[in-house]
């Protein structure tokens, strides 16, 4: 597989992965938020074991998925990644799209709303947060918004951790060790990028430079993606302590007065 494509099957890896996650748990978490609210009015249990029983419920099932897909990736295509860091890296993945949506379902009232409010974060996540395909400029920064979106964004991180994992140390031209110096050659220049940040280039480092990742290493990213993760989770509880739903406070019969019918 060339390059470009490598970049692209990644990142529509993360995208799908990502979006499965976060409308699997804003669906159910939405389904389960006025229930949960009024059995905490209650005091059945607290936002907090709530949070981590939903957490430890979804989150296994998830990163099964995640696995699973992962393996079927590797063995049908050429990716150079190692596996264990593939499902690592979709696994933690598929963490903060579910810790995104345990945030935004703590912060709506139904399903519905949930859906309407996470779904236009996650495709402004995804367009941030995708490789640029013309290279990066370092002199030429984005916004200083987008900038605090991107770090928001667990598709940015997943995507930079996998392509940090593909190209480093990547030469080009291997499958061609044994050929004749002329077919050498002609199998390099094939292998070649054709256009954008990936032409001209020599090696996997010379990629990771033109997208801006020469400086960024898989376990840094790695650790973003876990901060994010714990952040959104973080997010959840608060949502789900402080943003109950409010409820009418009923009074006898005797005590109504009767403008009130």
């Amino acid at each position: 597989a060339s390059i470009a494509d490598r970049t692209a099957l990644l990142s529509f890896g993360v995208i799908n992965m990502s979006m499965m996650a976060l409308m699997k748990t804003l669906d159910l978490f939405g389904r389960e938020k006025a229930v949960v609210v009024r059995e905490q009015v209650r005091k059945q249990y607290t936002s907090f074991d709530y949070l981590v029983s939903k957490a430890l419920a979804e989150i296994p099932l998830d990163t099964f998925f995640a696995a699973v897909f992962s393996t079927l990736l590797k063995a049908t295509t050429g990716l150079r990644i190692p596996l264990p860091q593939l499902m690592g890296t979709f696994s933690l993945m598929t963490v903060a799209g579910a810790s995104l949506g345990f945030a935004v379902g703590s912060m709506t009232s139904n399903v519905e709303s949930a859906m309407a409010t996470g779904m236009p974060i996650m495709i402004i996540f995804m367009v941030v947060g995708v490789i640029n395909p013309s290279g990066v400029d370092l002199n030429d920064p984005p916004p200083f918004f987008v900038q605090w979106i991107k770090l928001a964004s667990p598709i940015k991180w997943a995507i930079e951790a996998l392509c940090v994992a593909e190209f480093n140390g990547m030469e080009f031209g291997g499958a061609s060790q044994g050929q004749p110096w002329w077919r050498k050659s002609i199998q390099s220049f094939q292998d070649l990028p054709k256009m954008g940040a990936f032409a001209f280039v020599e090696n996997g480092n010379q990629i990771l430079e033109a997208l801006g990742l020469a400086s960024k290493t898989y376990m840094g990213l790695m650790k973003g993606l876990a901060v994010l993760s714990a952040s959104n989770l973080l997010v959840s509880w608060l949502g789900l302590h402080f943003g109950g739903n409010d409820f009418v406070v009923a009074v006898p019969p005797d005590e109504v007065e009767t403008d009130d019918l």
